[in-house]
């Protein structure tokens, strides 16, 4: 079914709905109105008005009492008691007449805004995504614009997206002169050590094998299953072919013809080759604002190279992980030798081995940030081209790279599931490490850079001679290098683009033209290529430097050290490989920084600022990162224009939902390493962010969205909780992005310095316990001196705390407490529930659902975040709503929002 087939069967589906909703409505509503009339003509006599109101509910299908307190059989009984009963109490049945009241009133109230909740989504599904004819309903209020001034921003936006094709043309289609010798024989004498000699042997015999077995294997119908998965995943189709890939999916015989196909394609992949007629490159805008350029490739070709290149970084990671756990790749040299080690054995009378803060750097390294951006397996999809901290086009998308932990690290909460996920945790290793170096060693220098457009530039004979080197065969060169070498297209004019995507592939297409430069997007074998290349940078930093690690996530690069001069080394190493291969570094992303008293910036290392995100790490503030509102300002910008380009409450809601997303994304997850002034700035650079868009209701987005659905739908006095209750209870589903900041705050601490100020305290202490043990004769052993072979005896005088503390990143348990103490993202505060708020859950039942939680676990099922909303607005909920549910969701199709809702975003260009 195409896409466009897809969108109307949903629209049919859910007007459908929404007509026979409406029937029940204005049914009720005659039914409700014929009740409360008939009840009315009776206030003196109010046995009978109670059984008129109990008649007129029992008469309603569906209709339920949902007041804890009331029940419908007993009522009838009692009112039996007071037929006959002169002293029944008259105040019990005023008060049956109330309460049934509001609930044939709530009834009413819950179809009415089961209407507005229909009108909200026949209003989403009939607008059209470019149109400008409603786009004033966002933010006309709110913003202070002169036509003229809108007219220079589009021209500006149409200028910079010109030149962003224009710039990646005069990349792609140029060849960059590589000198291939010396290249060769850098490659040569960076691997020349015996232990390289030997790594280096052992991966060129298993890469040609394995090419050789995978030209002569067999795809099975299961291996079509995950390759649709993992190609869907990198959303490298359009959306019609996405959307008939899942019908492909979905069909067993289907599957096998697709597999007996790609079986033949395989068994000649030597002659393989692009359509003469070239692919067409497709243009997408990504969150901020770059064009990235997509190959609309055919269906069959796009499976093959997701197929191959995921074959092939599978088995290239493993390689390189076999090469990492060789003796070819360096580790930091220790701070005690080894009679010092021996001396702090004896003296300790300790011969266990303990976790340490660096070998829990050397996990977080080799576990999760070596090669990371290749899979560990067909189930671990990354997201890989040209990615940075300001797209997150594909963040709901885990790419399930969870992985088991057994060293313990788990309770820090680094997380690394996902690609933002991975960036969040590396920050806060980062500044982690940065604080430690501080306090041990008065001195840290931080590097972090990327590479200038790294996917489009990368220099083919600089992936070929690499691949060559490390045992890749001739035959897969050959298809290696006809899949880099596309004919490219582009179909249409930017600016058709710019003004409307949807029409940018009905105009005239371009000559086909070969590239000579880059890899496509999102394909897997661009992965394998780029980590290829990437890895030997890598590896020539740990050489040179003898141990340090590059943190890289693609072609983001962080380094860091307590000495500077060892951060000029891998600088000068980088940069050496960048020339060799043609790379070059992105000045504007480039930068160092030098915190502490001692030493000073190396004068080799570049002087730009170290950025990330929306954030600038600041000297003055001791290599604290802080929060760039002048950066902050541009991006509230194009949220402004965004917002306004929206032409319906569902868009613009989504739109908000997705940018404020992207604001808290980019101002950090909060960490203990960040203290509590970091949560604390967010949550005023989010209250600026929000007086800015909404100056007229004062910041206020809740009464911002009241004036839009006031003057669209003439609904007022919605309550606030509405907006912010989940679409499947019948809400809004607006998110509260300060809640989660504010459930967090009180487990940060207000001075993150005073951790490890503790375990130096604690660690002076365990010294001396330590001394008064060897003094009392009580920790002296004179088998494990002799073991270690060291002259030292039990009248000797105890080791001086200055070599005590020598190894405290490599032994002390002390320190790693503080280490791990720092990473621990902190633990919302347990709000506490109330009688009446447990009863309101218990009532709404299976429904409890909507806010994610179960009936079974009812109000310890729900995070934190419902929690806080459900504690602050369940009484003005139920007091309009009779329960904590707008409308029942089984009449109203909050499907249909949740399948249109899970597509993807274009943002207005």
């Amino acid at each position: 079914m195409s896409s466009a087939a897809f969108s109307e069967t949903l629209q049919f589906v859910t007007n459908v709905k929404l007509q026979e909703l409406e029937k029940r409505r204005l049914a009720f509503g005659q039914h409700a109105s014929k009740v409360l009339a008939e009840a009315q003509k009776h206030d003196h006599d109010l046995i009978q008005k109670v059984m008129i109101l109990v008649e007129g509910i029992r008469s309603w299908p569906g209709l339920k009492i949902s007041d804890g307190n009331l029940n419908l059989n007993n009522i009838q009984r009692w009112l039996l008691q007071a037929t006959r009963d002169p002293s029944f109490p008259q105040a019990r049945l005023q008060d049956w007449v109330e309460k049934l009241t509001n609930r044939i009133n709530h009834e009413i109230t819950q179809y009415d805004y089961a209407k507005l909740f229909g009108n909200l989504l026949t209003d989403w599904l009939t607008s059209s995504p470019y149109s400008a004819e409603t786009a004033n309903i966002s933010v006309t209020e709110n913003i202070e614009t002169t036509s003229s001034n809108q007219e220079d921003f589009e021209k500006l936006s149409l200028t910079d997206t010109i030149e962003q094709k224009s710039q990646f043309e005069s990349i792609i289609f140029r060849e960059k002169d590589i000198d291939v010798s010396k290249l060769e024989t850098y490659l040569e004498d960076l691997f020349s050590g015996e232990d390289a000699q030997e790594a280096l042997t052992t991966l060129r015999i298993r890469l040609a094998t394995f090419g050789e077995n995978l030209r002569r294997s067999t795809i099975t119908e299961h291996d079509m299953q995950w390759c649709i998965k993992c190609l869907l995943a990198a959303d490298l189709l359009s959306d019609a072919k996405q959307a008939t890939l899942k019908e492909f999916a979905e069909n067993p015989t289907v599957i096998k013809e697709l597999a007996s196909v790609l079986n033949m394609q395989l068994s000649s992949l030597q002659t393989w080759h692009w359509p003469e007629e070239g692919v067409a490159a497709e243009p997408r805008k990504a969150l901020n604002g770059k064009i990235r350029f997509y190959l609309d490739s055919e269906i069959l070709t796009s499976l093959l190279l997701q197929y191959i290149g995921t074959k092939w970084s599978l088995e290239f990671k493993a390689a390189l992980v076999q090469l990492r756990n060789s003796r070819a790749w360096k580790t930091t040299p220790p701070h005690l030798t080894k009679k010092e080690l021996s001396r702090f054995t004896v003296f300790l009378n300790d011969r266990n081995a303990h976790q340490s803060i660096e070998q829990r750097r050397r996990t977080f390294q080799k576990s999760h940030y070596f090669m990371c951006q290749l899979p560990d397996s067909v189930d671990s999809f990354n997201d890989y081209d040209d990615v940075d901290e300001n797209d997150y086009r594909t963040v709901a998308a885990n790419n399930r790279r969870h992985r088991q932990w057994s060293n313990g690290y788990e309770r820090t909460g680094l997380r690394f599931d996902t690609p933002v996920e991975l960036k969040q945790s590396l920050l806060h290793i980062i500044c982690t490490d940065v604080l430690l170096n501080r306090t041990l060693h008065d001195q840290c220098t931080v590097v972090r850079t990327d590479l200038e457009w790294f996917g489009p530039s990368l220099a083919h004979q600089s992936i070929l001679t690499i691949l060559k080197f490390f045992g890749v065969s001739q035959s897969d060169l050959q298809f290696i290098e006809s899949f880099l070498a596309c004919p490219l297209k582009f179909t249409g004019s930017m600016k058709s683009y710019t003004a409307d995507p949807s029409t940018y592939k009905s105009t005239p297409t371009d000559t086909p033209r070969i590239r000579k430069r880059g890899t496509p997007v999102a394909h897997s074998l661009s992965v394998f290529c780029g980590e290829a290349v990437l890895f030997v940078m890598d590896y020539a930093v740990n050489q040179i430097t003898n141990g340090i690690f590059l943190y890289r996530i693609h072609d983001d690069f962080w380094f860091l050290d307590s000495q500077s001069v060892r951060c000029a080394e891998a600088w000068k190493a980088m940069n050496h490989f960048a020339t060799l291969t043609g790379l070059k570094f992105n000045e504007s992303k480039t930068g160092s920084i030098h915190v502490g008293n001692k030493g000073e910036l190396h004068p080799d290392l570049p002087k730009g600022e170290i950025r990330w995100g929306l954030l600038k790490m600041d000297t003055a503030a001791a290599g604290k990162f802080i929060i760039d509102l002048a950066m902050v300002d541009v991006h509230v910008a194009e949220m402004r224009r965004q917002l306004s380009a929206t032409t319906s409450i569902f868009a613009w809601t989504q739109v908000y939902n997705k940018y404020m997303g992207f604001f808290i994304r980019n101002f950090g997850i909060p960490a203990k390493v960040y203290g509590r002034s970091h949560i604390d700035n967010v949550i005023d650079a989010l209250a600026r962010i929000h007086k800015t868009l909404f100056p007229d209701k004062n910041g206020n987005v809740v009464e911002t969205l009241a004036s839009f659905i006031k003057e669209k739908f003439n609904v007022t006095d919605i309550p606030a909780g509405w907006y912010v209750w989940p679409t499947a209870a019948g809400g809004l589903q607006l998110k509260d992005f300060f809640v989660e900041l504010l459930a967090t705050r009180e487990d940060l601490p207000e001075n993150p310095e005073l951790i490890l100020e503790l375990a130096r305290k604690e660690e002076r202490e365990d010294y001396e316990n330590a001394k008064r043990l060897w003094e009392d004769g009580t920790n002296y052993n004179e088998a494990l001196a002799q073991q270690h072979n060291v002259e030292i005896f039990t009248t000797d005088p105890f080791f001086s705390f200055d070599e005590f503390t020598k190894c405290r990143e490599e032994r002390s348990s002390r320190w790693l407490s503080a280490f791990d103490t720092l990473l621990t993202r902190p633990s919302p505060v347990n709000l506490e529930s109330t009688p009446d708020l447990v009863a309101a859950l218990s009532m709404i039942g299976n429904d409890i659902e909507a806010f994610g939680s179960t009936m079974a676990n009812g109000w310890n099922g729900l995070d934190s975040y419902w929690k806080w909303l459900i504690n602050l607005h369940h009484e003005e909920m139920a007091k309009k709503y009779g329960s904590l549910l707008v409308v029942k969701p089984t009449s109203i199709p909050v499907g249909m929002v949740a399948v249109f809702r899970n597509t993807r975003t274009r943002w207005e260009q």
